[in-house]
């Protein structure tokens, strides 16, 4: 974590453009977007408080009155990594032969003893909160998270912060309009405080087909809607076209399936309806019925809004995996920052899965401006020295990532990536628009892909990249600055390559980055399987395999990687492709100005397209890897 480098954020209370080649307008409806970062050090703390990293949110320069005492709220307080540096150190020390941790993956408790707060620490922050008039407080089992409900008068008096509240379409919105802060005694154990606004929340990113959907019965593979010089395009797809697309069909000797391994769908909301749903995918596609069970996490919920995204991930995940051990949906009450946390923290404590998928983000800026950001990469470091993947997917707005305010009203592109993606510890997702092999009026194998104009990607204003990324293969991200997204990229064109997807048992195509992300799991349940589970966390081993068959030496700044257009691929323009290991690098397409794709690592489509055939078979070959 550092402090924002590039475009970090907006004038408080006025959206300005800060970014060359992106224009943002204010109609008077926004007063919700996090001001530009203060470092603590200059903010005027009152003896006997400490800055925590949640900052104000600006709602005072706009119409705005006390929250009344009868308001709940739940408040989530994110502790502070005890050894954070060791933390991060150890991801690296277990791709690193020779070294004692090379591929000791850690348990939750190993994590917990070696790197949280204590248990005494953890209870410290607990007492204070009953001190001050919480009810139902408790402590997470990594001791990285204690939470409880509290009124709002008591939630004021105990971070030294007020919360104001105002009417947005006939919703009352609320947010602390001071930093929270704590008491000295707990500076060093404070991380961050969730939970004192309901003004935005993260958004799924899944896009319904705008072209004429054509119905199909069981048995019958999806057409394509146009067919060019034998080339499919616009065609639809379930899970059995996506995996020969992919390669995972054609493997010189057996592909794998998932069949070891168990992944998870972050959800939230009503999710009784997934199960119907999926049974019926799997039925018609004639896949094999997958183990499935619901996690709860907090309070249930009766939204049902999120129905499509939970369908379209559970059943893309599965169905490319072909086979899994388990697939679990952990369901939270909302998408908030403060539910989402607690969702990751029992989805790493529970340890039962080697991959989750997260189809849904926000601008980075709300996330560190709230703190979200610091306490999720906290659990997204121990997922990953547990072995543990979080795919997330980059944003169907191009470079751009909309504010979407609780009240589900979008507040425009933002010049920024979205989080949880630009989390270095995190595979970040980005998208294409996939073409294939005609088989008749069917999709067929591989054709090209190039990248869709509506994917996210580029550069995080606060996140550093991890050492995998900071190696040369990405040319301006470094350790100790830039982070880039996306890592690897699949098919997410709603209307290029969408997948057919039962809704409420009703056929509908559907893309986004919603479903490249979840792929992605699939595929990787499948590697993981393959492997026995011992691959670990996947962005290493990506960017292991791709920096062994990379033509370049790394770091080299003369040098581009081969598969300039035309030379390692039949495929004509846009769809010109290069395999470089067991990726599809993608040459052609923008997802906005000046996020272009080109040979190698970029923006829209980061290391690129996967290839399963051929990455089953150079996976070992990984320079992150080891295996």
């Amino acid at each position: 974590m550092k402090k924002p480098l590039l475009c970090a954020g907006f004038a408080v209370g006025i959206l300005t453009a800060s970014c060359t080649g992106n224009s943002i307008s204010s109609n008077g409806a926004s007063p919700f977007l996090p001001g530009a970062s203060v470092p603590a050090s200059t903010e005027r703390i009152p003896p006997g408080w400490a800055a925590t990293a949640t900052k104000a949110i600006p709602f005072k320069q706009f119409p705005s009155a006390g929250v009344s005492d009868k308001t709940q709220l739940h408040v989530v307080v994110g502790l502070r990594l005890r050894d954070g540096d060791g933390a991060r150190q150890l991801v690296r020390n277990q791709r690193t032969p020779g070294n004692a941790s090379f591929h000791q993956w850690l348990t939750p408790e190993q994590f917990t003893a070696m790197f949280s707060p204590s248990r005494g620490e953890a209870a410290a922050v607990a007492n204070y909160l009953k001190e001050q008039g919480f009810t139902q407080v408790s402590i997470e089992p990594n001791n990285l998270i204690v939470s409880g409900f509290a009124a709002v008068s008591h939630v004021e008096a105990a971070f030294h912060t007020t919360i104001h509240g105002t009417t947005v379409n006939g919703k009352a919105i609320y947010g602390n309009v001071e930093p929270a802060l704590v008491p000295v005694k707990l500076r060093n154990t404070v991380l961050a405080v969730l939970g004192l606004t309901n003004a935005y929340q993260m958004h799924t990113h899944i896009v319904k087909s705008e072209r004429k959907f054509v119905p199909m019965t069981a048995g019958t593979p999806p057409p394509c809607l146009e067919v060019e010089n034998g080339i499919c395009i616009g065609g639809e797809y379930g899970p059995p076209q996506y995996q020969v697309a992919y390669g995972a069909t054609s493997c010189p000797t057996t592909c794998s399936t998932g069949s070891k391994t168990a992944i998870a769908v972050m959800a939230e909301g009503d999710v009784k309806q997934v199960v119907t749903d999926l049974r019926t995918a799997e039925a018609f596609w004639g896949l094999p019925s997958v183990a499935y069970s619901v996690v709860k996490v907090g309070a249930s919920s009766s939204d049902t809004s999120g129905l499509d995204e939970w369908d379209l991930d559970t059943q893309i995940s599965s169905g490319f995996a072909d086979r899994l051990k388990h697939l679990y949906v952990y369901d939270t009450t909302s998408l908030s920052d403060s539910d989402i946390s607690l969702e990751y923290s029992r989805w790493v404590s529970d340890n039962k899965t080697q991959a989750g998928n997260s189809s849904f983000g926000e601008p980075e800026a709300v996330a560190y401006a709230d703190g979200a950001m610091q306490t999720d990469d906290e659990l997204f470091n121990e997922a990953a020295s547990q072995g543990m993947t979080m795919f997330a997917s980059t944003g169907d707005s191009g470079s751009g990532c909309p504010v979407l305010l609780n009240t589900g009203a979008p507040v425009g592109g933002t010049p920024q990536v979205c989080y949880p993606a630009s989390s270095p510890y995190v595979v970040a997702v980005g998208g294409t628009t996939l073409d294939t092999n005609a088989n008749g009026n069917e999709p067929g194998t591989y054709y090209g892909e190039h990248v869709w104009v509506g994917t996210g990607g580029g550069y995080s204003a606060f996140e550093s990249a991890g050492y995998w990324q900071g190696n040369g293969i990405c040319a301006v991200c470094t350790t100790d600055s830039i982070r880039g997204t996306a890592d690897i990229a699949m098919c997410a064109d709603n209307n290029g390559c969408p997948m057919d997807v039962f809704i409420s048992g009703t056929q509908t195509g559907v893309g986004g980055t919603s479903l490249s992300s979840p792929m992605s799991m699939g595929v990787w349940a499948r590697l993981e399987s393959n492997f026995k589970n011992n691959l670990g966390f996947a962005a290493p081993v990506y960017y292991g395999v791709y920096g062994y068959y990379e033509p370049c030496p790394l770091k080299s700044t003369k040098c581009v990687p081969a598969g300039e257009p035309g030379d390692d691929t039949s495929a004509a323009p846009p769809d010109t492709t290069a395999p470089i290991g067991g990726f599809n690098d993608i040459l052609f397409g923008s997802n906005g100005i000046p996020s272009s794709a080109g040979p190698g690592w970029d923006e829209p489509t980061g290391l690129g397209s996967i290839n399963y055939y051929v990455m089953q078979q150079d996976i070992s070959n990984s320079i992150f890897s080891g295996h």
